[in-house]
C-alpha cells in the first residue's frame, strides 16, 4: 500500500469513526500536543475519544495525596526511573511554579511527551486493551519532516510498554502522521457543514457534491496549536512539503503568555506559570480569569491577542512562498480556532475558511481513520 502522506486519503479513510471497524486488527491514535492530549480508546463495541492536559507532575508519594472525598482521575507512570502523575485531574497536583509542560522543539524526546504517551495508553489499557496492533501519533509539522524524529517514536513505543503499577501494553506498530493531516482524513465527515461555507463565502469555488471533489482542490490545513503554528498544504490529495511548515512560538502559548504580561502589568504585580493553564481556560471559555478571588476580564486585551495572531498568519504566509494564490479552501482544526478564522477571512475574503466540528479531537479522529484504513490494508 502506498504511504498515507502520498496517497488519497480519502481512499484510505472513508467512514464513521464511532463504531469499532470491521478489521479484527485494535487501533488507536495518540495526538500528545502542547496543551492537551487527545486519544481514541474502547468505549463498549465503539471508540471514544477523550483529552487530559498535557501536563506530567513528578508525583508526591505521601499520604497527603490521598486524602480527599475521592480518588483524582490520574496516574503514575514511570519514566527513565521516575514517576509522572498524568490525567485528567493533574491540575490539582499543580502548585506554585511546577507547571509540568515542556513547550520546546525537543519536546518529542523528553519525559513529559513520554509521561503523556504513556497516560494515553494507560488510559486505553484501563479501557480493555493490553494489545494495541496500530497506534498512530501525531508530530508537528517541522518536527515530523525529521525522518529521525518519526524513527525516534516508532523505536520508542513499539513493543512492550511499561504504563505504570506493573502493566503493561504491547504496541505492535506505530505510525506517525503530521498533525494536521489528521484533520483533513476526517474532513470529508463534513460536507454539508463546509458546503454552507462554501457557499456563504460566495468564493470561486462551488459546493462539493461528494466528498471525493476534496482531492481535486489544494486545501490548507492549519492547525494553531500550542506552541506551533501548523500548516499542510494538500493539493489533489498529496503534501506538498515545500509550501508546508511551522512557525514556533506562534501559537496559543505566546497568546496566553501576551496576555500574562498585559495582565500582570494591568494589576501591578507579577503573575507565576501557575497562572497561565487559568488565563489559557479563560480565553477559550471567553470567561473572565479568576485570580486571589478577583474576576478579571480578559476583553481588554483583544487587541495584544489580535496583534499575535495577525503576526502568527503573516510567518505562514510568508512560509507559503505565494502558494497562498492557488489555495482553494482553508480548513482550521485545532483547540482555538475562531479568531484566526476571522483573520484569514480578512485576509482572503474569496476562500473559505471552515473550521472542523469539534476541531480540538480532529485530528486524532483522523489519525483514528488513517490507522483503521491501514490497519485493513
Amino acid at each position: 500500500m502506498a504511504n498515507a502522506n502520498t496517497s488519497k486519503i480519502r481512499a484510505l479513510s472513508g467512514g464513521a469513526v464511532q463504531p469499532e471497524p470491521s478489521t479484527t486488527s485494535v487501533v488507536r491514535a495518540i495526538d500528545v500536543g502542547f496543551g492537551l492530549v487527545k486519544a481514541s480508546v474502547r468505549a463498549g463495541a465503539g471508540i471514544a475519544f477523550i483529552n487530559f492536559p498535557s501536563m506530567a507532575i513528578p508525583s508526591d508519594a505521601s499520604a497527603v495525596r490521598s486524602l480527599g472525598t475521592r480518588r483524582r482521575d490520574t496516574f503514575d507512570v514511570p519514566v527513565n526511573g521516575a514517576n509522572y502523575e498524568v490525567g485528567r485531574d493533574v491540575g490539582l497536583a499543580q502548585a506554585g511554579g511546577s507547571f509540568g509542560r515542556d513547550v520546546t522543539d525537543e519536546f518529542y524526546r523528553g519525559a513529559i511527551y513520554e509521561a503523556l504517551t504513556k497516560g494515553a495508553l494507560r488510559y486505553m489499557a484501563e479501557a480493555g486493551d493490553s494489545v494495541v496492533d496500530v497506534l498512530v501519533l501525531g508530530l508537528p509539522v517541522n518536527q515530523y519532516n525529521d525522518a529521525k524524529r518519526r524513527d525516534y517514536l516508532r523505536s520508542r513505543y513499539e513493543g512492550e510498554v511499561d504504563i505504570g503499577d506493573e502493566r503493561k501494553i504491547n504496541v505492535r506498530r506505530v505510525i506517525v502522521q503530521a498533525q494536521p493531516m489528521g484533520g483533513y482524513a476526517a474532513l470529508g465527515e463534513h460536507l454539508e457543514e463546509l458546503n454552507r461555507v462554501i457557499i456563504g463565502t460566495g468564493g470561486a469555488l462551488p459546493p462539493l457534491p461528494s466528498a471525493d471533489g476534496l482531492d481535486e482542490l489544494s486545501v490548507l490545513m492549519i492547525d494553531p496549536g500550542e506552541h506551533t503554528l501548523d500548516w499542510l498544504l494538500i493539493q489533489q490529495g498529496t503534501i506538498n512539503p515545500r509550501a508546508s511548515g511551522a512557525a514556533s512560538d506562534a501559537g496559543r502559548h505566546r497568546v496566553v503568555r501576551s496576555v500574562q504580561e498585559s495582565l500582570a502589568a494591568h494589576i501591578g504585580r507579577p503573575l507565576g506559570p501557575a497562572v497561565m493553564p487559568r488565563i489559557n481556560e479563560a480565553l477559550r471559555q471567553r470567561t473572565p480569569v479568576k485570580l486571589a478571588g478577583v474576576a478579571h476580564a480578559l476583553e481588554r486585551f483583544e487587541p495584544e491577542i489580535m496583534s499575535v495572531i495577525e503576526d502568527s498568519i503573516n510567518r505562514m504566509v510568508d512560509g507559503l512562498r505565494d502558494a497562498h494564490e492557488i489555495v482553494d479552501l482553508i480548513v482550521l482544526v485545532g483547540g482555538h480556532p475562531e479568531r484566526y478564522r476571522d483573520v484569514l477571512a480578512r485576509r482572503f475574503p474569496a476562500i473559505p475558511v471552515f473550521i472542523m466540528p469539534e476541531p480540538m479531537s480532529a485530528n486524532v479522529r483522523g489519525f483514528q481513520l488513517i490507522g483503521e484504513a491501514l490497519a485493513e490494508g
